[in-house]
């Protein structure tokens, strides 16, 4: 699939990925010295930004969001309240077979 090519309001240009269906990433094209944003696209989009005229898609433009970064990334809490840490193995065979050794 390839990529659509559109200026935003400010005049910078951008191109459009379709990740999926769910998710579509704005990468800055040369020139323009912005971080790349990520939005979900409104359901009557579908996945092919060649269909939206050059408004729409700085309307949708509008809502994306930075991307965050990897390493900026903090990590959730779990919503269960409690800390996961993986106990250690003491079985060493995954077919059960030393039960009786140790």
């Amino acid at each position: 699939m390839s990529h659509r090519n559109f200026y935003d309001r400010q005049r910078n240009r951008w191109e459009v990925r379709v990740s999926s269906r769910a998710e579509w990433r704005f990468e800055p094209l040369p020139g323009n010295p912005n971080p790349p944003r990520l939005v979900r696209p409104p359901l009557y989009a579908g996945d092919d930004p060649f269909e939206l005229s050059e408004q729409e898609l700085q309307t949708i433009f509008g809502t994306a969001t930075p991307e965050a970064r990897a390493e900026k990334k903090a990590q959730r809490a779990s919503p269960f309240g409690d800390a996961y840490e993986p106990q250690p193995h003491t079985r060493k065979s995954p077919f059960l077979d030393d039960i009786g050794e140790g």
